[in-house]
């Protein structure tokens, strides 16, 4: 699946930047991703034939993805979605490139990936639940226009789904306490 050749990480505006990680708010297992750009067109007749100019365009981001509502980020996706909030989205070619970061005028060469990246404000979203999933459709209009650069090489976790973070075994009566306030299980691994 082409999909799975992409990332995408949105984060809604209003999270402090010291939250704002791309694998707290990558949008995972996404089963289609979208990038549409329209141009509105402008017609006048020129003799008995019509010409035609743009008169502007506009862009549109679309994302389905499995919806999973007792995650804090798909929460915040939904929360943002439901009150028309604005979000950063960045959409993000897994193949690794390399680049020259031109902001740094350093002539050294980075691996990293094209990406995409804009604010955004949605349109619309559509929970399609059947008799196996849940997935929730998302429709993002981008504000101005898009832009297009180099994100650093994403996390292995984020990449490969099969070294993202797992759940060490507890013994019985071991900890307290959530999933994410537990030490054990959020120490680093070697």
């Amino acid at each position: 699946m082409a999909a799975n050749n992409w990332t995408v990480v949105a984060i809604p505006t209003n999270i402090p930047v010291e939250q704002a990680k791309a694998t707290d708010y990558v949008i995972s297992a996404s089963t289609e991703i979208g990038h549409e750009i329209e141009n509105n067109l402008k017609e006048r007749l020129v003799g008995n034939k019509k010409d035609w100019t743009q008169e502007s365009f506009e862009e549109t981001i679309e994302v389905t993805f499995p919806y999973d509502q007792n995650f804090k980020t798909d929460k915040d996706l939904v929360e943002t979605i439901k009150y028309g909030r604005q979000m950063r989205i960045w959409l993000i070619n897994n193949a690794v490139v390399t680049y020259t970061d031109n902001s740094t005028d350093s002539p050294v060469e980075t691996e990293g990936h094209n990406s995409t990246f804009a604010y955004v404000i949605p349109e619309s979203r559509s929970l399609k639940i059947d008799d196996e999933s849940e997935e929730l459709e998302a429709s993002y209009k981008v504000k101005l226009n898009s832009a297009t650069g180099n994100e650093p090489k994403l996390p292995e976790e984020i990449l490969d789904a099969a070294v993202a973070r797992q759940v060490l075994y507890e013994n019985i009566g071991q900890e307290t306490g959530d999933l994410e306030d537990v030490a054990y299980q959020n120490a680093p691994t070697v």
